[in-house]
């Protein structure tokens, strides 16, 4: 059984929205704020593109809906205040060092070479200390949903997709309830549809913002 064809529809034309921002800022000159936006929104628009090739299969459908809500929040959450930005910005430092250690200590138990890998962290480590910005903890995304009033749709979306995406009890042993019937997946399209307008519309408030 396929879904209805008109969120597919609704999912196109936010993406068309998002997209006519990324065209507009993409050959602009970096702006800090401008520029956070410009990187969440082609986020968005890949993951609104994956959901929409993706739309009946429940599993893929809860996780790109679950990263379209994300993006949504910490979009508004940067909004609230320069230091929220800044913070923002500054957590990618620390992503890129916990993956390069990730994979250095990986190396270093397999006897190969991680000069390449020092190398890529001095890298990074230089490129801080000529910005503004400080290594920071990944923002929770829990406590942001209920500052900005998604507390309840947070739990729904994370709770479904994290024994969607990893082989939970629910999963394995219920998939053909889960599936049936498109009762759950309907659910969270919806939510995807809705989240998804909500990015459309911060999309064209911005677009109307831009020099």
């Amino acid at each position: 059984m396929k879904i209805n064809l008109s969120p597919i529809d609704d999912l196109t034309l936010s993406r068309k929205g998002v997209l006519s921002y990324i065209e507009h800022v993409s050959p602009q000159p970096f702006e800090e704020y401008k520029s956070a936006l410009l990187n969440l929104f082609k986020c968005s628009e890949r993951e609104i593109y994956k959901l929409i090739i993706n739309i009946n299969e429940l599993d893929y459908v809860s996780l790109h809906t679950r990263n379209i809500f994300e993006i949504y929040i910490i979009m508004l959450h940067i909004q609230s205040s320069e230091p929220e930005l800044k913070r923002w910005y500054g957590q990618q430092h620390k992503d890129s060092t916990d993956v390069i250690q990730g994979f250095r200590k990986l190396v270093i138990k397999k006897g190969l070479d991680s000069a390449q890998l020092d190398e890529l962290q001095k890298f990074e480590d230089d490129s801080l200390k000529n910005s503004q910005y400080k290594p920071e903890k990944n923002f929770n995304i829990s406590h942001l949903a209920k500052t900005h009033g998604y507390g309840d749709d947070y739990g729904f979306i994370y709770r479904l997709s994290s024994k969607l995406v990893h082989p939970s009890a629910m999963k394995v042993n219920g998939y053909e309830e889960l599936t049936e019937n498109n009762h759950y997946l309907t659910v969270v399209v919806q939510s995807a549809v809705y989240f998804s307008q909500k990015l459309e519309k911060l999309a064209n408030e911005a677009l109307e913002n831009v020099a």
